[in-house]
């Protein structure tokens, strides 16, 4: 099989990533000092570049042109009932919480729907900002039932949200349903999480069950699409 002049490029740019010459985030020589390092036509650096933005290696702004696309510090696996503390920790980063608001209020419908209560039930709400050495990483928007926890319940527990649930229900969480969803600018979370109207978030709805099937936890986690990657396994049925 033939190594075309499109090939050649790739390789090289591949390379020079992987040896440290061309860092994540920097942008790439111009195609014409490409096509003239390589001696190949610049039609095929367009094209090499083209594909690796594709692939994901390069990413391309319309200001700035391509440049190397800069590395995800964290990954959450979908697959597992992970914490966001687990997340930032297993990469080195030490967790932390800025708590916005806590609230109890009645029940919506779809409140009620995903957390299998009665209309109008008194539901406990807690938003607040997970950060990695005081970044900002994700925004989380929780609802609880508030005979499961209440506000002041959690304020005054030492544990993680999930493991105050657990401890005061003597429930424990055995899954979670995750719906994942792209959103390309939300002016209340884009503001907290510090992203730029350019930067898209990813949103992330779990309901979190007991082993009898029961709902315990409804959560909104926005995630900053530019520190996050999401990884599964996918089995072939």
């Amino acid at each position: 099989m033939e190594l075309t002049s499109v090939y050649k490029v790739k390789e090289w740019m591949i390379q020079q990533i992987k040896e440290g010459k061309l860092q994540h985030g920097e942008p790439l020589p111009s195609n014409l000092a490409i096509a003239r390092t390589l001696n190949v036509k610049t039609d095929d650096v367009y094209d090499a570049v083209d594909e690796l933005i594709t692939e994901q290696v390069l990413s391309n702004n319309l200001e700035e042109g391509a440049r190397v696309k800069s590395l995800h510090p964290f990954y959450y696996p979908l697959g597992e009932v992970v914490s966001i503390s687990r997340m930032i920790k297993d990469q080195g980063y030490t967790p932390g919480t800025e708590y916005i608001s806590f609230d109890e209020k009645p029940a919506t419908s779809l409140d009620s729907k995903r957390l299998n209560i009665t209309d109008k039930a008194p539901v406990t709400i807690i938003e607040r900002l997970r950060t990695a050495d005081r970044k900002p990483v994700v925004y989380c928007l929780d609802k609880v039932p508030a005979n499961y926890l209440t506000c002041a319940q959690y304020q005054s527990s030492d544990e993680s949200l999930l493991g105050a649930i657990e401890a005061y229900t003597n429930k424990e969480v055995a899954y979670a349903d995750t719906e994942m969803e792209a959103i390309s600018y939300e002016p209340h979370i884009s503001d907290i999480l510090g992203a730029s109207p350019h930067e898209g978030l990813m949103l992330l709805k779990l309901v979190h069950y007991d082993t009898d099937d029961q709902p315990m936890l409804y959560s909104f986690n926005y995630f900053k699409s530019s520190l996050v990657t999401f990884k599964t396994v996918k089995n072939r049925l």
